[in-house]
């Protein structure tokens, strides 16, 4: 054994330290936050905040989901983190949330009950709260910290991730993924006919979707629609496309 490889393990007398337990759940935290974001922040109170206010985001499995101040002033891990409580926390914590918001980290947009809503500063997030939000401005300079007023009637609006959850399944870090990769390639409104015409023939995949998505891809558009209606094309032909794909993944 190396010298380095001495040391390194002469403090724990041979004995592993406990590490995560089996079964832990993973928080996706985006990849520029653990690369070149770490490298600009630092503010300690800023990073910490930030990582709770991603994990209290994935704890609320909507899209796109939102938390509040309010959140984390009450949360009991947030004040032990920060090693505050009463007004010193509340001041720590706004700061937190206004240095994240002007670095771009988080996106703050006033709801329609005056409150502040914090979402992750994400370009699937932007394209949901210009739905539910149509008076937030997203040309508006980045990282000002400004927050926009919703109208008094806005409220959540039903997305491809809503759909995708409520029709076919789970929606994961990985499925999103390919969600927002979908919107790159095919209309919002085909993804949501797609989804909804996986669920009426019980094939609840993302790869009936994307056989869906294709088929009316190769046949066309007609005034922004597909090609065919989703209530009158036979289910067996997306079936088959589904099939096709499963085999070409090695699933028999």
């Amino acid at each position: 054994m190396s010298d380095t490889q001495h040391r390194a393990g002469s403090g724990n007398s041979g004995k592993r330290a406990p590490g995560f337990p089996a079964g832990y759940k993973s928080t996706p935290v985006p990849n520029p936050l653990l690369s070149s974001l770490l490298e600009d922040i630092n503010d300690l109170d800023e990073l910490k905040v930030t990582l709770r206010t991603i994990w209290f985001l994935h704890q609320r499995r909507l899209f796109p989901a939102s938390i509040r101040a309010e959140d984390l002033l009450s949360d009991r891990t947030t004040a032990a983190m920060l090693h505050a409580s009463g007004a010193q926390l509340e001041e720590r914590v706004l700061k937190g949330l206004e240095k994240a918001t002007r670095r771009g980290t988080l996106l703050a947009v006033q709801g329609d009950a005056g409150e502040t809503l914090f979402f992750l500063n994400s370009d699937a997030v932007v394209r949901a709260v210009d739905s539910s939000f149509p008076e937030w401005n997203r040309d508006a300079p980045s990282g000002t910290g400004e927050t926009y007023p919703a109208p008094a009637d806005a409220g959540p609006q039903p997305s491809v991730f809503a759909d995708y959850e409520h029709n076919i399944g789970t929606l994961t870090p990985a499925v999103a993924d390919t969600l927002r990769d979908a919107l790159d390639t095919y209309p919002e409104q085909w993804i949501r006919e797609a989804i909804t015409t996986a669920a009426r023939a019980n094939a609840r995949s993302w790869n009936y979707v994307a056989a869906v998505l294709r088929g009316w891809a190769d046949e066309g558009r007609q005034n922004g629609k597909p090609g065919s209606d989703p209530d009158q094309t036979r289910s067996d032909e997306y079936l088959e496309r589904y099939l096709a794909a499963q085999r070409a993944r090695g699933n028999r």
